[in-house]
């Protein structure tokens, strides 16, 4: 089981998104991961957060927003912060040339202009936003 957060400032109409380039490739991520043993899919979404952008959120925070196809649990979130936080845990460590994480905001508008990956997700956040 893989979770994942939306994370998005109303605001500013922006969503945080990892900025992915590896081996070659550049495309979008929601930010998020697998599960550890017996983590159920808010605590992994929570801690997943922490570790790759520092962010600590709360489980009354995250509405579960949808699954997708290939069983990976997304949840929603707003957050105030208008500054893309630095990458960190595990991806800072698997960083490299050929292998870059990088933590932008991405306007509501260009949602769909970009490459994000799965890609029916940026059709299903733009209907319900």
């Amino acid at each position: 089981m893989r979770a994942r957060v939306i994370l998005y400032n109303p605001e500013h109409k922006a969503f945080l998104l990892i900025h992915r380039f590896k081996n070659g490739r550049d495309y979008w991520v929601i930010p998020g991961g697998g599960a550890e043993k017996n983590e159920t899919p808010v605590a992994t979404a929570i801690r997943e957060i922490g570790e790759e952008l520092d962010l600590q959120l709360k489980p009354a925070a995250l509405t579960h927003f949808f699954t997708s196809e290939a069983k990976e649990e997304f949840f929603y979130t707003e957050i105030p912060y208008i500054v893309a936080p630095a990458i960190s845990g595990e991806e800072k460590e698997r960083s490299s040339k050929s292998n870059v994480y990088q933590p932008e905001w991405v306007a509501s508008a260009d949602l769909t202009q970009i490459n994000l990956m799965p890609p029916e997700i940026a059709g299903k956040i733009i209907t319900a936003i």
